[in-house]
Parts: structure tokens; C-alpha cells; sequence
């Protein structure tokens, strides 16, 4: 059944791609640039088709007005007053999202567990730390389905491409999964998360800078993994036009906190921090994210316990930004 899952979502992710790339057969295609293919967006008239490609987080996306108004474009306006903006409709939505994401090194990671232990063995520092996990740590769920409820705004930049990840939003997340990654093992588990969530995104030219806030819970259906609540906050700022090793403006940040639902106690914490290394002459930059991860063993009973996990992992997530 996972396995039937992961390449519905998958199959998904390709047909729309390959729809919205057949669409574009206009003869300005060949004068796109590799950014505008990783993450594009192309209006259907009814929707908008959005997507975008990462190492850590991919996903196509649907973004369907629930009323006749378009979404609107912002330029150089601030951060607050944007989301000022959004919060006038937070109990109003406009907007409804439908996206299907997939984990591709969260997925290699299990993968090369599962099927090239030998290989993943080679990888072990100590008795239960792992290179590889390292690498793909901080990833719960291989793939997932979302749909969001909210407003939203695109960010534009005049004689810039627009791109789908050009866009700040504000409202209501659910996603589902049925699979759980524990320590590079998938484990069969339908879970649901709800959050209230702000998240924009600006990726220009010279600059790209991104911003996430989330509060939500999440439900399993596995009665070995806790129920939890959670409060989660990420930044990340690059900048083309400052020193490349300036470590505040090119830099970001993530962390979360989870606690049980029946006893409140503190059941996982994740510190991350990253640099990144702009390359203008190539138009892309090289990130490294360094981090830790704490999980608290009451977090998994029963079988789930008793894997070979450690209550602390490294991060260790290097990266492409485009």
C-alpha cells in the first residue's frame, strides 16, 4: 500500500510537470532559465499550476481563487504590512491550495538503508550515529498530501521572471501521510497534521529570502508514536550583492518544538543552523545546514522504542540554492 502511495505521488508530481512544460510550447521555452523550470508556475485560467524542485522537498501544487478576485502582486512592500494585509481575511479565505510534495534525500536515505545496508554500514561513526542519517535527518514522512485554506499574495519584481515560489501566504494547513520515517526505517502510519500557518517567499535576481511561522498538531494513527502539538519558526536570507562569507546575510535558521498532547511534556527539539555561499557567476549558491536533534524516548512505545535510534542526531544538510 505505501509503495502504491509513493508512486501515486510521484506519477502525480511528473504528469503535472510534464503538462505544464507541454503547455509552455510557445518558442519562448528555449529562453527560460533553469530556475523558471525548477520552479515554475503556469495559469490555467481556472488555477494555477505551481511547482517546485528541491534536494529535501519537492512539490506540485494547485492554487484554485474561491472568489472572482486575483491574487495580488506586491513589489517593495514591507514584510508587516503584507501580512497585516493577510490577516484581515485569515477567517475569510480566498485561496485553496491542493499540493502533493516528495522527500527525495529523506527518500535515498531509507532506500539505501533498506536495500544497500552494506553501503549504509560504511557510514557509521560509533555505535548508533550515521552519516547518511545525518544527511537526511529532520524528515518525518517520505511524501505528503496538503491542502491549504487561506490568502495570498505573489511578490514581483519588474522585468523578473514569475516564479511559484514567489509567493506570501497565511491560513490553514492539513496534510496527510502514510508512511513515518524512524531513523531511515519507514514505518506504516497514517498521520494528519493541522497548523496555522504564514509563509512567503521572495527569490529574485540578486536575492532570495524566505520566512516560515507554524503552530498546528499531529495525529497518529500508530499507537506506538505520540500525539503531538508544535511551534515552529524558519528564516533564510540570501544575498548576491554582499560578501559571500557575511554570515548574517547569508544565513538561515530553523527551529521546532514538539510536545505531547496527554502530558505536555517535551518530546522533540530541532536546532538548525545554515550558511550559504553565494556563487553570482554561476547565479546559484551552496548551502550547509548544521544542526541538532534531540527526540525524548517517551516520544515511541512498543517496538518503535526499541529501534536502534539515538536520542540526539547531528544535522548535516548540504544543499543547492537556484
Amino acid at each position: 500500500m505505501s509503495r502504491l502511495f509513493l508512486f501515486f505521488v510521484v506519477f502525480l508530481l511528473f504528469c503535472l510537470q510534464t503538462v505544464a512544460v507541454q503547455a509552455d510550447e510557445s518558442g519562448s521555452q528555449s529562453q527560460r532559465t533553469l530556475k523558471e523550470y525548477l520552479f515554475g508556475s503556469k495559469p490555467l485560467g481556472w488555477a494555477d499550476l505551481d511547482w517546485e524542485t528541491d534536494l529535501y522537498y519537492s512539490n506540485v501544487s494547485l492554487n484554485i481563487p474561491l472568489t472572482d478576485t486575483p491574487i495580488p502582486e506586491v513589489t517593495d512592500e514591507d514584510e508587516l504590512e503584507v501580512y497585516g494585509r493577510l490577516w484581515l481575511n485569515l477567517f475569510n479565505p480566498r485561496f485553496l491550495m491542493l499540493e502533493a510534495a516528495v522527500m527525495p534525500m529523506p527518500l535515498v536515505g531509507v532506500g539505501l538503508k533498506e536495500y544497500a545496508r552494506d553501503f549504509y554500514g560504511i557510514a557509521d561513526i560509533g555505535r548508533n550515529q550515521n552519516v547518511i542519517h545525518w544527511i537526511t535527518a529532520g524528515f518525518e514522512e517520505p511524501y505528503a498530501l496538503s491542502l491549504f485554506v487561506g490568502d495570498m499574495v505573489k511578490y514581483v519584481k519588474p522585468g523578473e521572471a514569475k516564479l511559484s515560489s514567489n509567493k506570501g501566504f497565511m491560513g490553514y494547513l492539513f496534510s496527510y501521510s502514510n508512511q513515518h520515517i524512524r531513523n531511515n526505517v519507514m514505518v506504516p502510519d497514517h498521520s494528519l497534521e493541522a497548523e496555522w500557518k504564514m509563509k512567503g517567499e521572495r527569490s529574485f535576481r540578486d536575492e532570495k529570502h524566505s520566512w516560515s511561522f507554524r503552530l498546528g498538531a499531529k495525529v497518529h494513527d500508530s499507537p506506538n508514536i505520540a500525539n503531538t502539538f508544535y511551534v515552529g519558526f524558519r528564516r533564510s536570507n540570501l544575498d548576491f550583492r554582499v560578501n559571500p562569507f557575511e554570515f548574517l546575510r547569508n544565513s538561515s535558521f530553523d527551529v521546532r518544538l514538539d510536545v505531547g498532547t496527554r502530558q505536555v511534556d517535551l518530546l522533540r527539539q530541532e536546532y538548525v543552523l545554515g550558511k550559504i555561499i553565494p556563487i553570482k557567476s554561476w547565479g546559484v549558491a551552496l548551502k550547509l545546514d548544521l544542526g541538532l536533534i534531540w527526540e525524548n524516548p517517551a516520544r515511541y512505545s512498543g517496538a518503535l522504542r526499541q529501534m536502534d535510534a539515538p536520542s540526539f542526531s547531528l544535522v548535516l544538510r548540504p544543499n543547492i540554492i537556484f
